[in-house]
């Protein structure tokens, strides 16, 4: 307590003191965003995308021996066409597997959700929901990968819809059962009527559909086919590199896989896809205005705080010269100025976040039990405790930005009284009494 009088004896000392507060204030504004959206992109998706491509196909002329199915609706191809170009796909050297990409069926890379309200005895709890085309080798394509005593990839790849069965990730299974020994249970999907019971098969790791999506409870379910656009995900062998087989091998497999109706007119990796599609529905923007505000904000601040601490620095040049004259080590007068500034930037901290608290705790609500926060940054709104992350409660959330705010401000005050007070050190005594 006396340091901080003896810091607070100076109106200039006051003053930055009241400055600091305000950049306290502003740069948690600033910085909340770009923090989540920071740890939204250091989180992986959690399936292997580096060997997986998009492939994209546009209508062509079809062939004379086209079905009238064909014909009448062409942007609709029919299994058998669908087909042909499966296996033209996994006939090209370097390709491991192929299945269709469509927000219906296999839905991983859309940012789009559906859901299904999962009933255990008398609790109900909304899953995320995903559909795949049976027989497809769809979770050997998109690398998902099963737990211990699940059956494999391949295996729950070949589940059909009359056997109503249903696969769990990991998340999921937490969320339902409390655990992931949860083969051979039953769940009650309230979706129609009547209900369906369906049988738990299979466990998977956790993965998330998209960059932008947060929820990892899924139910993953066969489906019987109908309509889709030809679309497909392309699986590379072990050892193959996507984005140097789009280079190297693109042209040949964009020539040489075609039908009489339809042929592909694009192709990409994977990863390129989902940054495209994040793009086209201006998350990109979001995210990029977000991170180009704070490294904005951080540019001034620095330039701002050090440039006051210098000055503030430079007053205390004949003090510096008086100290060392009665035997102050130079390294003694760095630490002093160093501890000193510290404790000045911890206390304003402290009180911009009391008074930012205050703000943001105004916009805390708490409905059905759930707590939700306007002020504060959230990319979704996440109803499965499984799925939530210290970016989803209140208190986490604050103290992680708080935290990060607080360094920045530390590291700045540091740096700006560091520079001065060196040069400073470095004066000679005489010059250094003369000062003023």
């Amino acid at each position: 307590m006396k340091q901080l009088k003896d810091i607070f004896a100076s109106k200039a000392t006051i003053w930055l003191f009241v400055e600091l507060v305000v950049i306290t204030v502003v740069a948690w504004a600033v910085f909340d965003p770009a923090v989540v959206n920071l740890y939204y992109r250091c989180r992986t998706l959690g399936f292997d995308t580096d060997k997986l491509l998009y492939a994209e196909t546009t209508v062509g002329a079809w062939d004379e021996d086209a079905s009238e199915e064909d014909r009448s609706d062409p942007y609709n191809p029919t299994e058998e066409r669908r087909q042909q170009m499966l296996r033209q796909l996994t006939a090209v050297d370097g390709v491991a597997s192929a299945y269709l990409y469509d927000e219906e069926y296999g839905s991983i890379g859309f940012t789009s959700q559906g859901y299904s309200p999962c009933r255990i005895d008398k609790d109900t709890l909304w899953l995320a929901a995903i559909r795949f085309v049976p027989d497809s080798r769809f979770f050997e394509t998109y690398g998902l990968k099963p737990l211990p005593g699940s059956p494999s990839a391949e295996q729950l790849s070949h589940l059909q819809k009359r056997d109503r069965q249903a696969v769990l990730t990991r998340s999921g299974a937490m969320a339902l059962f409390g655990s992931t020994d949860v083969l051979g249970r039953k769940i009650t999907i309230c979706y129609g009527d009547p209900d369906i019971v369906v049988t738990v098969v299979g466990v998977v790791e956790d993965f998330r559909k998209s960059m932008n999506n947060t929820l990892q409870s899924l139910i993953i379910r066969s489906d019987s086919l109908s309509k889709t656009e030809c679309r497909y995900v392309i699986r590379l062998k072990e050892g193959m590199d996507a984005q140097r087989f789009v280079e190297e091998h693109g042209r040949e497999l964009i020539n040489n896989c075609q039908t009489g109706f339809n042929r592909i007119r694009r192709l990409m990796t994977f990863e390129e896809h989902l940054e495209q599609q994040e793009l086209d529905e201006g998350r990109t923007q979001e995210v990029n205005r977000s991170l180009a505000l704070a490294l904005f904000f951080l540019i001034n601040l620095m330039l701002a705080v050090i440039g006051t601490v210098w000055l503030h620095a430079k007053r205390h040049t004949e003090e510096c010269g008086v100290r060392r004259a009665f035997g102050a080590t130079r390294w003694r007068v760095l630490w002093d100025f160093l501890r000193r500034n510290a404790l000045l930037a911890t206390a304003a901290v402290a009180v911009g976040l009391v008074i930012y608290l205050n703000y943001a705790y105004s916009g805390l609500t708490v409905e059905y039990g759930k707590e939700h926060c306007e002020t504060l940054y959230m990319n979704n709104i996440i109803d499965v405790p499984t799925d939530k992350t210290w970016v989803d409660y209140f208190w986490p959330h604050f103290l992680v930005v708080s935290s990060v705010v607080y360094i920045i401000i530390l590291c700045t005050v540091l740096i700006g009284t560091a520079i001065p007070a060196v040069k400073i050190i470095k004066t000679k005594i005489t010059n250094a009494l003369r000062d003023e």
